[in-house]
C-alpha cells in the first residue's frame, strides 16, 4: 500500500461530500446519529442516551445504607456531591449483584435526583442504524426482567440485541425512589 493512499482516501470522500452537498445532499457517516453509552448487566446488552449520563466512574468508597432495599448499595462521593448507588441486576430482579470493585458507575445527569447505576461494564460510545430497529421488545420481556417497563426501545446490530434504558422514566417511579 501506498503511503499517500489514506490521504488519496480521504481527499476523494471529501470531493464527494462537497458535490453531494452542492446537490442538496448531505454524506451519512455510521456515527451520524444520537449517542449513546453502551454498558452490560449481567450479560444483556443496554445503552442511554449520553446526555443522560454526567460520568463513568468506578465505585470506589462505597458507603453502606443500613435498612434499605438490597439493589439500594450506598453512597459514593464524587467531587463533594453525593450519589445513591442503585446496583441495576438486583433492580432488574437478576438475583445476582454486582460486584461493586469490579463494575461501573454511570452517574446521572438529572442534578435534582444525584443518583447513579452500577452496571457490570460499560462498553463505550455506540451508535444504531434506524435501519436495526427491533420492531417489538413483546418477546423479549424475560431477558429484560424488571426492567421491561423502563426499556422503550431495541436494536439488533452485529448480532446483538441492545435495549435502551429510558432514565427519566426510571427516575420518575416510584419503584426506583421507594429505597426502603
Amino acid at each position: 500500500m501506498q503511503q499517500n493512499a489514506p490521504f488519496e482516501l480521504l481527499s476523494q470522500l471529501r470531493s464527494e461530500a462537497i458535490a453531494l452537498a452542492a446537490q442538496g445532499l448531505t454524506y451519512s457517516t455510521q456515527s451520524a446519529g444520537t449517542k449513546n453509552i453502551a454498558y452490560v448487566v449481567n450479560g444483556v446488552n443496554f445503552y442511554c442516551e449520553a446526555t443522560d449520563v454526567k460520568e463513568v466512574s468506578v465505585c470506589e468508597n462505597l458507603m453502606i445504607v443500613p435498612q434499605t432495599k438490597a439493589w439500594m448499595r450506598g453512597l459514593v462521593n464524587s467531587k463533594g456531591v453525593l450519589y445513591s448507588v442503585t446496583d441495576l441486576s438486583l433492580f432488574a430482579g437478576y438475583g445476582r449483584a454486582i460486584q461493586a470493585k469490579k463494575g461501573h458507575l454511570l452517574l446521572l445527569a438529572e442534578e435534582a435526583v444525584q443518583s447513579s447505576i452500577l452496571v457490570n461494564r460499560v462498553i463505550g460510545f455506540r451508535y444504531f442504524n434506524e435501519s436495526d430497529e427491533m420492531s417489538s421488545l413483546d418477546d423479549k420481556q424475560e431477558a429484560l426482567d424488571g426492567l421491561s417497563a423502563f426499556v422503550d426501545k431495541g436494536y439488533r446490530a452485529d448480532g446483538q440485541d441492545w435495549y435502551r434504558l429510558n432514565v427519566s422514566k426510571l427516575l420518575a417511579s416510584e419503584q426506583f425512589r421507594e429505597v426502603q
